[in-house]
């Protein structure tokens, strides 16, 4: 086996391990190159505010979790109390985000394939090599959402529906590391229920 397939073997692999795939809550819409380069994501959908919301809160959290983890050494009770207003805040959040559909606790999952870099999906109709789409996954089951924009790379016919893969673009890096998360905790639920079977 030569150097250049080696290596292209070990690629491939790579992109093989930080992908999986996973149910999600998923939609998806078509967005113009302007706003793709320009807009965030989140206003191309018409509950924007309570996705703004969560991010920001989500954001927040993670802004004050070191302060969180020195006043938890200093004072356990105190720690704990805080952790417990913080996952009502964000329960709060969530409501919000879903309220607007009385039916959001019984949304179908979607089936999608994932990696840092793109998503792969089953979609209705043709979708063309080029466009961008705003894409939100809904991670479950804290209904954690990342919402960003990508660009259709492939679409192929596959019986009455298309397969879609998408690159994200202009990832921001709190997406990429919730991604990386999502992904990770996936790999290893598929790792544990491997185990179990065999």
């Amino acid at each position: 086996m030569s150097e250049k397939s080696t290596a292209k073997d070990l690629g491939r692999e790579r992109r093989d391990f930080f992908r999986v795939s996973q149910d999600v809550l998923f939609d998806f819409k078509l967005a113009d190159a302007f706003s793709a380069e320009n807009d965030s994501p989140e206003i191309e959908f018409e509950d924007s505010i309570s996705l703004s919301l969560v991010n920001e809160l989500r954001r927040l959290d993670k802004d004050s979790l070191q302060t969180l983890r020195l006043l938890t050494e200093k004072n356990r009770l105190l720690g704990d109390y805080l952790q417990t207003l913080s996952s009502k805040i964000d329960l709060i959040a969530r409501h919000t985000l879903f309220a607007q559909d009385g039916e959001a606790g019984e949304r179908p999952k979607t089936r999608i394939n994932l990696s840092e870099e793109g998503v792969a999906f089953i979609a209705d109709r043709a979708l063309y090599k080029g466009n961008y789409l705003a894409v939100r996954l809904i991670f479950l089951p804290n209904y954690v959402p990342v919402v960003v924009f990508a660009k259709v790379i492939r679409c192929e016919a596959k019986d009455d529906s298309y397969q879609i893969a998408a690159k994200f673009h202009r990832l921001q890096d709190k997406d990429r590391q919730e991604l990386s998360r999502q992904i990770l905790k996936a790999q290893v639920t598929q790792k544990k229920a491997s185990a179990k079977n065999k």
